[in-house]
């Protein structure tokens, strides 16, 4: 599986804040602090925010959305277009543009599929991070 993304930390039941330039961890987004948010497909529901997020595998995630909970795989798709049992996270860029991961690392988004951006193409790894994406070397992802 290589690095694994990093869970969030704690502290009196908020979690730590990722800050500019830093990697988002993963957990329970309902703790306050900046954790990653995918959007899942559970149990037949429809493609939801996640709450809880687990790591699995680079492209399995276990999943909380309001429809319930499920091990999710990655897809490099737009969040309309997942269907039950997958998952998907999407990076901008400095400029806007958007991209679709096909796989997460510790430290990485794998570009999967493009969105509406041009910094990057299908099969590059750009850093990530919770804010402030630097032209051509990071992305920022959803996180609350």
């Amino acid at each position: 599986m290589g690095r694994p993304i990093k869970s969030a930390e704690t502290v009196g039941g908020t979690s730590k804040l990722a800050s500019v330039n830093t990697v988002l961890p993963i957990g329970a987004s309902g703790l306050g602090g900046n954790q990653m948010i995918m959007k899942g497909f559970v149990d037949g529901a429809s493609a939801q925010d996640t709450t809880v997020i687990i790591q699995k595998g680079t492209k399995r995630f276990r999943c909380t959305t309001a429809g319930g909970t499920e091990t999710l795989t990655l897809v490099p798709v737009v969040h309309g277009s997942i269907a039950s049992g997958q998952c998907q996270i999407t990076g901008t860029d400095s400029a806007g543009g958007t991209y679709f991961a096909s796989k997460l690392t510790g430290r990485h988004f794998v570009v999967g599929a493009l969105g509406t951006g041009s910094q990057f193409a299908v099969g590059d790894k750009a850093l990530i991070v919770a804010s402030g994406p630097a032209d051509g070397v990071s992305l920022s992802i959803p996180n609350g």
